[in-house]
């Protein structure tokens, strides 16, 4: 008992830690969840993550509650139709991500580590070029507000990314969100935005598919994803305020070298395993 809650405790913080910035949370679960020994049953070990995340979800919504819920405090008519007109465009964001949903558990070949490690360092030389060739200066759209319908159903296209291990969808999105003309805060606070429906529908998709197989829930402890959730809560809370700090002068560079050495990690642990069985 005590070692699974330790092992959530430390997917807990993973996952709030990687969810909200552009460096991958799969491959963070991948790499750590291998280390801790916790993927000897992948559906079991993919629906505690998910449970997991809702943790960093609420983290999203409790600090930008205003924006994304004025509904519940009686804002004022102007506060509430922003939010009406925010959740229609994270809606239409949320389309494309449809089919990687779907899609994605019957490419069960596509879970190879290695891959996920190409596809961590590929998926930041992209960022890296939306970073660098993006967002033109007369095209900036610098609030989420300004951001079109049009423009966020593009955006969320970029979640088709997501298919391949690795990719992020957060990194995704902000890449995305670049290339269209989004400000870097900008891009990274609509990712921030999609994601917390997207961790529900993804939590509500994972419990589905494991009542669908019969596997039952006496597997997981309750205590446990509580204990991961609060962690994942509190460090989404400081992975959002870093990724904010470090956007007030800078860009993403940092980042696309931390997913560098990542992928170089991730590559270099499985290949040493592999050979050492």
């Amino acid at each position: 008992m005590i070692i699974e809650l330790l092992q959530s405790l430390v997917l807990g913080i993973t996952g709030g830690f990687s969810e909200w910035l552009p460096i991958g949370s799969d491959a963070h679960f991948l790499l750590v969840g291998d280390l801790l020994g916790a993927r000897q049953n992948a559906a079991l070990f993919s629906l505690t993550t998910a449970l997991i995340s809702i943790g960093s979800a609420v983290a999203v919504i409790s600090l930008y509650t205003g924006r994304l819920l004025p509904f519940l405090f009686r804002s004022g008519p102007a506060k509430e139709r922003a939010g009406r007109r925010l959740w229609f465009k994270l809606l239409l964001a949320s389309i494309p991500a449809i089919i990687p949903a779907l899609i994605k558990p019957r490419l069960a070949f596509l879970g190879s580590p290695y891959l996920t490690g190409v596809m961590v360092i590929l998926t930041g030389l992209l960022l890296l070029y939306a970073d660098r060739h993006g967002n033109p200066s007369w095209l900036e759209i610098d609030k989420v507000s300004r951001i079109t319908p049009k423009t966020a159903f593009l955006i969320g296209c970029g979640q088709l990314l997501t298919l391949l291990p690795g990719t992020s969808r957060t990194t995704c999105v902000i890449a995305a969100a670049l290339l269209l003309g989004c400000s870097r805060r900008t891009a990274a606070e609509f990712a921030f935005f999609l994601g917390v429906p997207m961790i529900f529908f993804g939590a509500l998709r994972h419990i589905f598919y494991f009542i669908r197989h019969g596997e039952g829930f006496g597997l997981i402890t309750l205590p446990g994803i509580l204990l991961g959730g609060i962690a994942a809560y509190f460090a989404a809370v400081y992975s959002i305020r870093f990724l904010q700090s470090r956007l007030k002068d800078g860009d993403y560079t940092f980042f696309v070298l931390y997913r560098a050495v990542l992928g170089i990690v991730i590559l270099s642990y499985f290949i040493i395993s592999a050979l050492m069985r």
